[in-house]
């Protein structure tokens, strides 16, 4: 119920709209890019695998609750008016960590950790490329939980009103 308000108070705004919107676009437009989905020389070009779909799928549900969360975070520390405290870095961190965990299963970076690291590098990307899907679902559920402590920080913190369930429909 906390994540349903929230979600109401912020995005009442559509500052926080666009927010967001740019974000998961910014976020997406990234992840696509380190994954090989999109390209950007001599032209640009995105193609979807046929065996990398859910792969894909994954990235664009990274990207938008990245831009949910982040601008969730925004929206808290702007309403607040006061400097970082250790819960509003534990939301930015959530944020950060999960985005992390989701370029961790790239393929090019796993080569640029080769590069940098030798042996230790081919080992870290060799478990990267075997185990990109959970890598990426722990990202969700990173992001889901900071989704959730930031709803929580939201209600309970900036003592907004609450709109009603009865004059939602």
């Amino acid at each position: 119920m906390a994540l349903y308000n929230s979600i109401w108070i912020v995005f009442a705004s559509r500052i926080y709209i666009a927010l967001a919107g740019a974000l998961a676009l910014a976020t997406w437009t990234i992840l696509a890019w380190l994954d090989e989905y999109l390209f950007f020389e001599p032209i640009l070009v995105f193609s979807i695998p046929s065996n990398r779909v859910l792969n894909f799928s994954l990235v664009v549900l990274i990207s938008i609750l990245s831009g949910i969360a982040i601008s969730m975070n925004v929206f808290r520390q702007i309403s607040l008016r006061r400097s970082f405290g250790r819960s509003g870095r534990t939301g930015l961190t959530g944020s950060t960590v999960a985005f992390l965990a989701g370029v961790c299963g790239c393929n090019s970076v796993g080569f640029a950790i080769i590069s940098l690291l030798g042996t230790a590098g081919g080992l870290a990307t060799s478990f990267v490329i075997n185990y990109q899907l959970p890598l990426r679902f722990l990202s969700i559920v990173l992001l889901i939980i900071a989704l959730c402590s930031v709803s929580r920080n939201i209600v309970n913190e900036c003592q907004l009103p609450l709109r009603p369930l009865a004059k939602m429909a």
